[in-house]
């Protein structure tokens, strides 16, 4: 059955775009290339391991930890960083929860403590899911996360949604291609816009699931918030912000080590700089590291190169931490 190119329920907001392309053997496509890593370049990565991996011997993330305070009250108009790509987001009393992967995983050592007990997070809205990776979507922590918000409607790229109704979601799904907008509340919109990223979850389902980043606006106080999903450098971020002024950006500074084998997925801190000012974004938020082992750089490196390497860039940044709330 062939891969669907968009939802005939959600409306386009690109001029002249009729949908996601597929290439020739009718699978999901980057807009600027593809470059799935081969299993010859997978062993050379595993088995020449880089100098700065010897870094990760007793390794500490470098992320403050705290209880959510209050964590009921969807009030305040607020980013809460829950580790990762994972985001709690709070605009007019509408909650959005993006990528939580917050549950026991036997393959992602955690380095952070999730910032809540699961059943104290009832008043989810919006659950975001930006593509099928598994540091991305985890079927357990999906799964309690829907059993305590049944009315929390999943927000997600083409044909994802059969994988959660697989696992017994019964929650409502709406899957988006790139440049289309979810059907939300009339105080926000969200839209779903490319990454130049690629999708498996198993060995034969490589890009059968679209992956991308969400751009979220809050009607009522007139604030962008932009979430780049994971990616690779690409010409996309500047296509996004000649659409889009945006005044928050968050972008992965993690698991990009090493270089030659990561950087067609992942955006290490040099790149999120340069694709920080492609977006033409107020301020950014370093997201995807910290919390789990993904590469040959420790979890702290990240944060270290920007700060000992980037100086003249920190004025621009917003640091998580995780729990706190950084107010919009």
């Amino acid at each position: 059955m062939a891969l669907k190119k968009f939802n005939t329920d959600l409306k386009f907001i690109k001029e002249n775009w009729k949908g996601n392309e597929l290439n020739p053997k009718g699978l999901y496509t980057n807009l600027h290339g593809d470059h799935i890593n081969s299993f010859k370049e997978v062993l050379k990565w595993q088995t020449n391991k880089s100098p700065i991996t010897k870094l990760k011997k007793n390794q500490v993330s470098p992320l403050s930890w705290q209880l959510i305070d209050k964590i009921r009250d969807k009030s305040v108009n607020a980013i809460i960083p829950v580790g990762h790509a994972c985001f709690i987001i709070d605009l007019n009393g509408t909650r959005l929860l993006i990528d939580p992967v917050i549950t026991e995983n036997r393959f992602l050592k955690r380095y952070t403590k999730v910032p809540f007990e699961i059943p104290d997070l009832n008043n989810v809205d919006y659950l975001l899911l930006s593509h099928n990776h598994r540091d991305h979507i985890d079927k357990e922590s999906i799964l309690q996360l829907c059993a305590y918000n049944p009315s929390a409607i999943i927000l997600t790229g083409l044909e994802i949604g059969k994988i959660l109704k697989s696992w017994g979601v019964k929650n409502e799904i709406q899957e988006a291609g790139w440049f289309q907008q979810f059907n939300t509340s009339n105080n926000i919109s969200i839209d779903y816009l490319p990454s130049q990223h690629w999708s498996r979850r198993w060995l034969t389902d490589t890009n059968k699931n679209l992956w991308g980043g969400f751009m979220i606006k809050d009607k009522k106080a007139d604030k962008t918030i932009f979430f780049a999903g994971d990616s690779g450098y690409a010409q996309h971020f500047a296509e996004i912000g000649k659409d889009y002024t945006i005044d928050i950006a968050m972008i992965g500074v993690g698991a990009y080590e090493p270089q030659w084998f990561m950087k067609y997925a992942h955006t290490g801190p040099s790149e999120a700089i340069r694709a920080f000012k492609d977006l033409k974004a107020k301020k950014w938020i370093p997201m995807h590291y910290g919390t789990f082992d993904l590469s040959d750089e420790p979890v702290y490196y990240p944060e270290q190169i920007l700060k000992e390497k980037h100086k003249n860039e920190l004025s621009s940044i917003i640091w998580m931490h995780i729990g706190q709330r950084i107010s919009i």
